[in-house]
C-alpha cells in the first residue's frame, strides 16, 4: 500500500515537470507565475507522499517493478 505512495510521489514529479516546461514557452508572466506555484505545490505533494511511504516503512519500486 505504501508503495503507491512512492508512484503518487513519481507522477505529482512528472506532473511538475510537464508544467514546468509549459511555463518555460509561455511569455505572459501571470500564466507563468501560476503554472511555477503549480509545480511547486505538486513538488510538495510528492515529498508528503514520500515522508509517509518512509513512515509506513516501504522502498520506492525499482523501474522494472512500476
Amino acid at each position: 500500500m505504501s508503495a503507491d505512495r512512492f508512484e503518487k510521489a513519481a507522477e505529482y514529479r512528472r506532473q511538475a515537470q510537464e508544467i514546468r516546461t509549459i511555463a518555460e514557452k509561455i511569455s505572459i508572466n501571470d500564466a507563468r507565475e501560476q503554472l511555477l506555484e503549480t509545480a511547486e505545490r505538486l513538488e510538495r505533494l510528492a515529498q508528503e507522499e514520500e515522508r509517509k511511504a518512509h513512515t509506513d516503512g516501504s522502498k520506492p519500486k525499482s523501474q522494472s517493478e512500476a
